[in-house]
């Protein structure tokens, strides 16, 4: 497939990427020439110099010969003027990153709408939606939900006096009888590794581990987390993703108090949500953060320097869960060693969106684990392909691939050897970066 990316900025390099790895011929639309050079001297694809809306930069590109446009530029307007100009070239699937949500949610606009733009997704949104999932479970540093929600995608820190501390996965056999999980991988001292049966939980591995929903609880004890619902939540930072975190969190009944420290945009906020307190302030003092700090605090600041600290010191003032909005990637693991128990990429947040888009066909949802460029990914298993009706033990699943759960009707089933995939099943694989192609190509039928 051919694809033209505009805009090489943090989510196109990503996306553009992803698709060369797994063999899309990619062309790359960049105003910015020192930006154009490192693209073309780092991924095997063709740069553009030029503006993402220019008719002469776009014929440049290819764009009548072009099935697919992603315009990811850090200008909607650019974005969705792109998109436009793409479908009367001819283009068959467009994709358009939109921030304001005025313009995202236009009925011309949205994905489907009178324009044709095939999806226009909004990063504040994506990412919102992802916090309250976060909020939802405390003891969870990464959520994910699969199955219509009944399988759970965790990564777990292993508390201190857990239980299964210093077991072998394989002596947990008596608990996963009556409680099924599967550990995906661990990371242990900043290093991802692919565990066995012989494998031993030690004191500081991250566990990343699928599981029913139902037992999730039982899990947690095992590994030494609690999980308590959220008693009252304080947000720092009223902008677009503060205002949604607090709304879609207010709608559940969870008690929110929204801290911002422009007294116009408080005043705002105050008209716009129903039950949230409203207090104008600064997420770093600490004073304030005495008095206001919640069992979850959600920094979300357009300045991801203040939203670190902020998360810091509420943890210091007692927080038992701190999730930070961080808009630099290579800023992921920094936050999480310091102490931050989860950290939010609006970047990934939106490239996940889209590749989950591009992927299609079988594909039917897909969340990134960008810290490993991993992904879990939820796939319907076609009647042709090769996986059906074979004992896991005998498909020839790509190294660096794992067959997580199995969704067949309204039953749940964590995978041993034995189990098999039947058609329409819906399959959730954990994969590194290097097993993508593969495991598309072994479920494309």
């Amino acid at each position: 497939m051919r694809t033209i990316v505009v805009g090489a900025g943090e989510v196109g390099y990503h996306i553009a990427k992803r698709l060369v790895q797994e063999g899309h011929d990619v062309v790359i639309i960049e105003e910015n020439a020192a930006i154009k050079e490192r693209v073309e001297k780092e991924l095997d694809v063709l740069a553009v110099q030029g503006h993402g809306a220019s008719p002469t930069a776009l014929e440049e590109a290819g764009v009548a010969k072009t099935d697919m446009m992603i315009a990811v530029t850090d200008e909607d307007e650019v974005n969705l003027i792109a998109s436009v100009l793409a479908k009367e070239y001819g283009v068959a699937t467009t994709i358009a990153r939109a921030r304001n949500p005025e313009l995202s949610a236009s009925p011309f606009l949205r994905s489907g709408g009178r324009l044709g733009i095939d999806l226009v997704i909004n990063p504040n949104q994506a990412v919102a939606e992802e916090i309250a999932k976060l909020v939802h479970v405390p003891a969870a540093a990464e959520v994910a939900f699969f199955a219509e929600g009944k399988v759970q995608l965790l990564g777990i820190h292993v508390g201190a006096k857990a239980p299964a501390l210093g077991k072998q996965l394989k002596d947990l056999i008596s608990f996963q009888a009556e409680h099924p999980f599967l550990v995906t991988a661990i990371s242990r001292k900043e290093v991802l590794q692919i565990p066995r049966g012989e494998t031993v939980i030690e004191s500081g591995d991250h566990l990343y581990l699928v599981a029913r929903r139902d037992d999730i609880p039982d899990i947690l004890t095992l590994l030494g987390r609690q999980e308590e619902p959220p008693r009252g939540v304080l947000i720092i930072g009223g902008g677009r993703v503060g205002l949604r975190v607090a709304e879609l969190l207010e709608n559940e009944g969870i008690p929110i108090t929204l801290m911002e420290r422009n007294s116009k945009r408080c005043e705002a906020l105050a008209e716009r949500l129903k039950k949230a307190k409203v207090i104008e302030g600064d997420g770093t003092d600490s004073q304030i953060l005495a008095d206001e700090t919640k069992d979850a605090v959600v920094t979300v600041s357009d300045d991801e320097a203040t939203n670190i600290l902020a998360a810091l010191l509420a943890k210091r003032q007692g927080a038992k869960k701190v999730i930070a909005l961080i808009q630099r990637p290579h800023f992921l693991h920094l936050a999480l060693s310091l102490g931050i128990d989860a950290a939010i990429s609006p970047r990934f947040t939106t490239a996940s969106a889209i590749l989950r888009y591009v992927r299609g066909g079988p594909v039917v949802s897909l969340v990134e684990m960008p810290e490993w460029d991993a992904e879990i990914m939820e796939l319907v298993a076609l009647p042709t392909t090769a996986v059906v009706g074979r004992p896991l033990r005998e498909v020839n699943m790509p190294k660096g691939a794992i067959v997580a759960a199995i969704k067949r009707g309204e039953q749940i089933i964590i995978p041993k050897g034995d189990s098999q995939i039947l058609a329409d099943d819906r399959v959730i694989l954990f994969t590194l970066p290097e097993a993508i192609p593969k495991v598309e190509r072994l479920f494309s039928g």
